[in-house]
């Protein structure tokens, strides 16, 4: 009997005086070996008291039952009653545990399951024992807005012990580090990328030529040239795939890891067990072979050194490496390469993917819009971005398509300053995680007359179609605002200009328009259905 006792006071005193207090993510590992070390110690000295192996295990059993009964059964009721965000409506089951939105997000839709809670319950929602999405104009604005005393959430610890600008939760070091990215993408050196851009927009139409009537794979032609175009401006160079035409691994493995992520991206100690106990399973695998080919570009980049006449920004990134040597041990300064590494080739590739593949879904869905990008061009050089950035309807079309498919989705997520966060009078608690949805934000008809519809007008000739600007932030606000932006607008544009000049585009003859939307996946960035076109040849050249 005294053994159930001390088990249940166990599992109220790993409650109250452990588990309720800090951050346990990193530690996933150390909680589980040290559980299953107390296990066995435990089935040890039952089997000192019971004659029987089959008692001791028995009671052993029955002991564990009850310190974990006692353990979830105190994190419940705190849970339900006590916590500082009990007062927020939202489903009881995402206060009681993450599990259950991971359920319910478990097909990578989070997007759409967000969009229902606050049609459901209003602006604010509780989505998790500590956690609150905010419906509202502001939120995106008010998460990563200057002077907010709002944290990152634990999910950018997810490259641990890596890290780089991008995922560093310490916003002194997020401030240094920022200050490198910037350098790389600065107005000089985007002077020196336009061109090349260009170059590779060019590489693209001729991909696309290369079809003739048939369909084109717009998923597939895409991932080639983002991925292509990322080499260009990181390393200098290309992977040469639009000219190949076949898929680099490494696509595959991005593709596959940001999977493994999608349901699990808001309970990321998940992944982060998966990583230190499955490393060779599945998707798991992929996560480190994508990190693994990141490093080995970058030492690859490292040992050839620049090649002339090309600026890219794995020179500041070694640069950066080199610089502080005085101030950082080796091992910390290749994790921080790594990180940076990491980061600048999914960011680099995969969020303008998902843009582009839309973009030739709204130009085939609604073609007069693309008629009128093609009058806007056929007067001015369409290499030029300079020019680019000033034609009205080719950049109210970016903007919408960033409206209605924003390349985050969900958004990263925010924990609260020690004053916590007021919106309308409402309070969110201090330390407390915040999202604010972007796909819901974004067609929130408080914020856009006909919020669902795709008006590129609106961000010109109509502007009272805009309630809020506020509600528009793809590339966020403030300090934490995309650095690649500038970058993304380019890529952008100069596609869309240098592909329209060339060609009409419909969809593909069988084809279901709704197969973008109902595959349409949110992992980690936003991830499209398929989307099949027909490019054809104008009939006159600019």
């Amino acid at each position: 009997m005294l053994q159930i006792v001390l088990a249940i006071v166990g599992g109220l005193v790993a409650h109250h005086v452990f588990l309720i207090h800090g951050e346990w993510h990193l530690s996933g590992h150390h909680i589980v070996v040290s559980h299953v070390l107390l296990g066995s110690c435990l089935l040890y000295l039952s089997s000192q008291v019971h004659d029987k192996l089959e008692h001791a295990i028995s009671w052993t059993a029955l002991s564990i039952a009850c310190y974990f009964g006692a353990l979830f059964g105190s994190m419940t009721i705190y849970r339900l009653f006590f916590h500082k965000t009990s007062h927020f409506p939202g489903p009881k089951w995402a206060s009681i545990t993450k599990f259950w939105h991971i359920y319910q997000v478990r097909d990578s839709r989070n997007y759409l399951f967000q969009e229902r809670l606050f049609k459901k319950y209003g602006t604010f929602v509780r989505t998790g024992p500590n956690e609150i999405s905010i419906f509202h104009p502001a939120g995106i604005q008010l998460l990563d807005g200057w002077n907010n005393h709002n944290t990152k959430d634990i999910w950018y610890d997810v490259l641990q012990p890596r890290s780089s600008a991008i995922f560093t939760r310490d916003e002194l070091n997020h401030k240094e580090r920022r200050k490198v990215w910037t350098q790389s993408l600065s107005t000089k050196a985007m002077d020196s990328l336009r061109p090349r851009l260009a170059s590779q927009a060019e590489a693209l139409y001729r991909c696309i030529a290369g079809y003739g009537d048939k369909p084109v794979d717009v998923d597939e032609v895409m991932s080639w040239f983002s991925f292509d175009a990322m080499g260009e401006v990181v390393f200098g160079e290309d992977f040469d795939l639009m000219n190949s035409k076949v898929m680099h691994p490494a696509i595959l493995h991005r593709d596959r890891a940001l999977a493994l992520l999608g349901p699990i991206s808001d309970a990321i100690w998940i992944a982060r067990l998966a990583f230190s106990f499955v490393p060779f399973y599945g998707r798991v695998r992929d996560w480190f072979r994508m990190v693994a080919f990141c490093d080995e570009r970058m030492r690859i980049r490292m040992q050839r050194g620049p090649k002339e006449g090309k600026t890219d920004m794995a020179s500041w990134f070694i640069e950066e490496h080199q610089r502080l040597a005085n101030v950082m041990d080796l091992k910390s300064r290749s994790q921080l390469l790594s990180g940076t590494a990491t980061s600048a080739v999914v960011a680099g590739s995969d969020t303008t993917r998902a843009s582009l593949i839309a973009t030739w879904w709204f130009l085939s869905k609604y073609p007069k819009d693309a008629d009128k990008i093609y009058s806007e061009i056929q007067d001015v050089d369409v290499h030029d971005a300079n020019v680019l950035a000033t034609l009205p309807h080719l950049n109210g079309v970016i903007n919408e398509i960033l409206r209605l498919v924003p390349p985050a989705m969900t958004g990263g997520g925010r924990i609260t300053g020690p004053d916590g966060l007021m919106i309308d009078g409402t309070l969110i608690p201090p330390y407390t995680k915040v999202t604010a949805p972007k796909y819901v934000i974004m067609r929130m008809a408080s914020a856009f007359e006909s919020p669902d519809d795709f008006i590129p007008e609106r961000w010109y000739s109509r502007p009272e179609l805009v309630h809020d600007k506020r509600a528009f932030g793809p590339f966020s606000f403030g300090s934490r605002q995309c650095v690649g932006k500038v970058l993304a607008y380019a890529e952008l544009r100069l596609v869309i200009a240098v592909l329209i000049k060339h060609f009409t585009v419909q969809f593909a003859p069988g084809y279901d328009p709704e197969t973008m939307w109902r595959d349409m996946k949110d992992q980690v960035t936003a991830q499209p259905g398929q989307v099949l076109c027909i490019f054809r040849p104008r009939s006159a050249r600019l």
